[in-house]
């Protein structure tokens, strides 16, 4: 099938994202946060529907009370009629338009997981010609994680938290897989059980230490400050290669002969584990118990994925490795499943979760189900609007009466470059707003505050007059990637700050600001062929001061999505303590005090 032109959206608890992919190439994505300025916008409250949907059965007060997402009980799903959204409307309308295409011209619309039939109401209603799919949720990441890579085969790991219940595993929602890619096509070699689900164990890890849902990247960042308590005491019950005896799947159970089930990996019993202790209340200090619930759930993590990662290096004898699902957001297990497995090279999709499932959708329904050949790598991750110069251009125009900035203009690029390092250099923030904003939840370069990463406090510095998070959550290198393994244990390179590496011996004094406390850092490399004015950039500061990086963290405040518009940029800076913006050919300097 040619499907020319697919829409693919994926509407979870995390988020509501779209992909437009046109000829089986991925031109246009984004998520409704980024036009809604409403972090992890989820377009609909959770439904009882939902609830069904997810195979969650225990009374729905107890949701409502442990998840940080907006509930409505009440509300009849049969009520909901997609084309009275307008924050829908709003993200078809920008993925329709970034694309220069018209819904008329969309053969193919591929969705999940919430509200499917509405979805597919309103789509054949405006054009009935339209192909409507609905893929399974981890063989979609699979497709995410293997076909955007730049292997022709490889070994795929999907880690997760759960998809929905599936009639053919009993209601078991799954929460994850492990696949064989080669050309266009997958095949699945095990699946994993939603009730031993690593997006679970450490979701709920996460839960007990204080933080919401959708926060596991904070776990993450405080890990390293704990101690290996609880750590031993969890990985004495995690077992490897074992059986178990259920009775959920009866179909299955009668196919293997009531024989115990094979599972690859069984994990502690946590729930009960983490019943000893009280959740942290928001504003109540971090102490011993939580740094080292943090670092065991991340040690437990990283463990299972390395077992899983031989398991399919024994199974396929690939040198290769894709990884998706949201666990593949976590850059420090990434790395170690690199380190201490024998795979040689690694891939994980720059937005591995599951709002960037769309992106797996729709490579699926060109791809394996529409018989095409593979034509799309993800080299880069820059796949939102393309906004004209005139747009940044009124942008600033709107600011340029006060007297309180300073606003120039470059006609040679390499000068707004030294400009900027300039700046970095002398101990400002900057800001730095270019081209198509990043689809996943790293800003690579297009949306990003940038610091000086030689400075012992400029971690502080940030913290406490821009970002207003944690301090113990890392900041990260974007690094020239020809000198990447100068600084950092790290032969390949890594595009979109997936892997942590550690910092090589005698090289964290030289940039202690993206340092963290186990010796690791979040790199981000970069290359002048996939982004060229960020390169130029981190160029200029590397010729001032021999270092090759600048230091990165997302272009926003706590609580808020990363910058999206012109205009988001210019009020991000203007309403925070960020020194400088450079922002497409322009430099707006604040009048005021400098460090």
């Amino acid at each position: 099938m040619k499907r020319n032109c697919i829409l693919s959206f994926t509407l979870s608890g995390h988020g509501f994202s779209g992909v437009l992919c046109i000829d089986g190439k991925i031109v246009v994505a984004t998520s409704l946060e980024r036009i809604t300025r409403i972090k992890n916008d989820i377009l609909l409250p959770i439904s009882r529907l939902d609830l069904e949907d997810f195979g969650w059965r225990s009374d729905p007060e107890n949701y409502q009370k442990n998840l940080d997402l907006p509930f409505d009980l009440d509300v009849d799903p049969n009520s909901i009629e997609f084309e009275n959204l307008p924050k829908f409307q709003a993200l078809l309308d920008y993925l329709l338009s970034a694309g220069g295409v018209e819904l008329g011209d969309v053969d193919c619309v591929v969705y999940s997981y919430r509200y499917n039939e509405q979805a597919r109401r309103f789509f054949q209603k405006k054009n009935p010609k339209i192909e409507f799919l609905v893929p399974e949720h981890h063989f979609s990441h699979a497709c995410q994680a293997f076909l955007p890579s730049p292997f022709e085969e490889a070994a795929i790991m999907v880690v997760d938290g759960q998809g929905v219940p599936l009639a053919r595993t009993g209601g078991d929602q799954l929460s994850g897989c492990l696949a064989y890619g080669k050309g266009n096509s997958i095949e699945t070699l095990w699946e994993l059980p939603v009730r031993h689900s690593l997006g679970g164990i450490y979701a709920a890890f996460t839960k007990k230490i204080g933080f919401k849902t959708n926060e596991e990247g904070k776990t993450m960042g405080l890990a390293p400050y704990g101690g290996t308590e609880y750590y031993d005491i969890l990985k004495s019950e995690l077992l490897f290669d074992s059986k178990e005896f259920g009775i959920r799947n009866i179909a299955a159970l009668v196919k293997r002969g009531f024989r115990p089930e094979e599972v690859l990996y069984s994990l502690p019993n946590y729930s009960a584990f983490l019943k000893k202790f009280k959740t942290r209340v928001k504003g109540e200090d971090i102490t011993d118990v939580q740094r080292n619930l943090a670092y065991a759930v991340q040690k437990i993590t990283e463990d299972v994925m390395v077992y899983l990662a031989n398991w399919l290096h024994e199974k396929t004898g690939s040198k290769n490795l894709c990884i998706a699902g949201g666990v593949g957001l976590n850059c420090v297990a990434n790395y170690q499943v690199l380190a201490r497995s024998k795979f040689e090279n690694i891939f994980v999709h720059p937005n591995s979760g599951d709002n960037g499932l769309a992106v797996g959708q729709a490579l699926y329904a060109y791809t394996v189900d529409g018989g095409n050949s593979r034509n799309y790598v993800a080299t880069h991750d820059y796949l939102g609007m393309e906004y004209p110069e005139s747009r940044f251009r009124k942008a600033i125009s709107d600011v340029a009466g006060r007297d309180d900035l300073v606003i120039q203009e470059f006609d040679n690029m390499e000068n707004l470059y030294d400009a900027m390092s300039e700046n970095i250099v002398g101990g400002k923030i900057t800001s730095w707003c270019q081209g198509r904003s990043e689809f996943g939840p790293r800003a690579l370069g297009n949306r990003s505050i940038l610091a000086d990463p030689r400075r012992h406090d400029m971690k502080d510095i940030l913290n406490s007059r821009v970002k207003f998070r944690e301090s113990f959550r890392p900041f990260t290198p974007s690094v020239l990637a020809e000198r990447s393994s100068e600084f950092f244990e790290l032969d390949v390179e890594s595009p979109f700050m997936l892997l942590a590496p550690y910092v090589k011996p005698g090289k964290s004094e030289l940039v202690p600001a993206i340092t963290h406390a186990d010796n690791t850092a979040r790199v981000q490399t970069v290359t002048p062929d996939v982004n060229e004015r960020y390169y130029g950039l981190i160029k200029s500061f590397e010729k001032r001061t021999g270092i090759p990086m600048v230091l990165d963290t997302s272009f926003n405040i706590a609580d808020e999505p990363i910058v999206e518009t012109p205009e988001d940029a210019i009020r991000c800076c203007l309403s925070t303590d960020i020194d400088v913006l450079g922002i497409d050919r322009f430099l707006i300097t604040k009048l005021k005090r400098t460090h």
